[in-house]
């Protein structure tokens, strides 16, 4: 059973956090979290369709704003086109590169899973993933770790969180444009979901 199918509520809350990422934070946050201190270890963003190819787009243009660092950007189609360019990816060539992945959440983990592999199929080289939000949820209610540590763990790459769910129960404690309604959704899912 995947946790977060049954969680009413947390899809707007990943949505406003990932605007929040993207517009209300000075340098986006993204490119300083992966900036690694100045030493960019990738060297294409691969965003998977849907979300994760603005946030690549967003995260390349802040790189390359923020620190002048110039890498490639990819993503994929959820169905190859045969017409125009055709195909299922679009973007920078990615064979013999150092990718990273970023998207917005990872939920069961499959869609990093696939993206992953398709990755290696063309001759890629993941080297780590880079998400908006860690719900730091439960894989599984038998199962205690996290589908984060669990993708981290299976496809031995580092995967990196701009903002976890612990932090947001914060944010929402001290924020006064929030009510404490969605403070007690947040913090009753975690208790119930939570690692």
């Amino acid at each position: 059973m995947i946790l977060a199918e049954t969680s009413p509520g947390i899809d707007c809350i990943e949505y406003n956090i990932c605007i929040l990422v993207i517009i209300n934070t000075n340098n986006f946050c993204f490119s300083h979290r992966i900036d690694n201190d100045g030493k960019v270890v990738f060297d294409v963003i691969f965003g998977p369709a849907y979300k994760g190819i603005s946030l690549g787009a967003v995260v390349c243009a802040a790189l390359y704003n923020d620190y002048g660092v110039d890498v490639g950007f990819a993503y994929d189609r959820k169905e190859a086109k045969d017409h125009g360019e055709g195909g299922k990816l679009v973007g920078a060539a990615m064979e013999n590169k150092r990718i990273l992945i970023v998207d917005d959440v990872i939920t069961a983990g499959t869609a990093i899973r696939e993206s992953h592999q398709m990755l290696v199929n063309i001759g890629a080289k993941p080297v780590g993933v880079s998400i908006a939000l860690d719900r730091s949820e439960k894989r599984s209610l038998d199962d205690p770790i996290s589908s984060i540590q669990a993708v981290a763990r299976d496809l031995e790459i580092p995967v990196v969180s701009i903002v976890s769910l612990p932090q947001l129960q914060g944010f929402l404690r001290d924020s006064p444009d929030y009510g404490d309604d969605l403070l007690e959704q947040v913090t009753t899912y975690r208790s119930q979901y939570g690692v």
